[in-house]
């Protein structure tokens, strides 16, 4: 099997689901994870997280960079610990670089074409590597990323963080498989499923029981899986329905600033075809979290 190379870039630490879709990833045999990076906030808690993670699932041949901590315009406390990291138990990881924009750009200019970016946080890592290497816009294969929301309005965390960042994305001229709202909140692990997550974990997921633990200390739902139904749009072509659609990024709007905005979601169809923007539209959760929990466990 063609296995796709892809580098995730994940905001991990925060909500949970950053952690279950780099395990969905390490069990995906369709998928090669040559990198990860670390984005928004506290870059250096969130690279400790993973290395962690990465080296209780026995995959420390897995390099991790830190990227950049600070959107472009907006202000975030870049000391701010996320809520999964332990001092005590990630604060020793070691051997991870804090050079994540050269990591891309290096990895991707001497590949031959086929790397896929998977952004599943903020997108400020993946903008800030295109405007200081143009040359990203030809080389690479695609961005299949979660964030925004694409046929109800609302202004979706990761593209809110930093708009900016996204703008610059999304007027790349880059392939992308934006997977939105719309599609993830449909996506939810129920008690049973977090259950087999605690008692038949495969070794990709030998960290997960004890950040949820830490995780469900700051929350009372179960996991949505926002950024694995990401990993899953990578090498799925039936779980997720995709409609090619014009999408512009709202960075001025007083209510609506970081929406993504569907130009042409319903009637005037206008430029839909000629856009390189696909939207996720319609899921089969059932299928999905199927998929999940059996690669994921036992």
């Amino acid at each position: 099997m063609d296995r796709t190379k892809i580098i995730i870039d994940t905001d991990i630490g925060d909500d949970i689901d950053d952690a279950l879709a780099i395990a969905f990833a390490l069990e995906s045999p369709e998928l090669e994870v040559i990198g990860i990076t670390t984005v928004f906030k506290n870059v250096t808690a969130r690279a400790k997280l993973a290395v962690n993670m990465l080296e209780m699932a026995g995959r420390s041949d897995i390099p991790v960079y830190a990227g950049i901590g600070k959107p472009i315009l907006n202000q975030v406390d870049l000391n701010e610990i996320p809520n999964q990291f332990s001092e005590e138990k990630d604060g020793h990881a070691e051997g991870y670089g804090t050079d994540a924009i050269d990591f891309i750009i290096n990895m991707v200019m001497k590949s031959d074409g086929d790397i896929t970016l998977v952004p599943i946080g903020p997108l400020t890592n993946i903008a800030v590597a295109i405007l200081k290497e143009p040359e990203l816009r030809n080389k690479v294969k695609e961005i299949v990323m979660m964030g925004g929301c694409f046929y109800s309005h609302l202004s979706e965390w990761n593209i809110r963080c930093d708009p900016e960042a996204a703008r610059i994305v999304f007027e790349s001229g880059i392939p992308i498989k934006a997977v939105g709202l719309d599609v993830t909140v449909q996506c939810v692990l129920t008690k049973e499923d977090v259950d087999r997550l605690f008692t038949k974990p495969k070794r990709s997921a030998a960290y997960i029981r004890e950040l949820v633990g830490r995780w469900q200390q700051v929350t009372d739902h179960y996991p949505m899986m926002h950024d694995p139904l990401a990993i899953c749009a990578v090498f799925d072509n039936t779980i997720l329905e995709f409609q090619r659609d014009e999408i512009v990024v709202e960075t001025q709007g007083e209510f609506t600033r970081g929406a993504t905005y569907n130009k042409t979601a319903l009637y005037w169809r206008g430029n839909a075809e000629q856009s390189v923007i696909q939207a996720a539209k319609n899921v089969d959760s059932e299928a999905f979290i199927k998929l999940y929990m059996d690669r994921v466990c036992y």
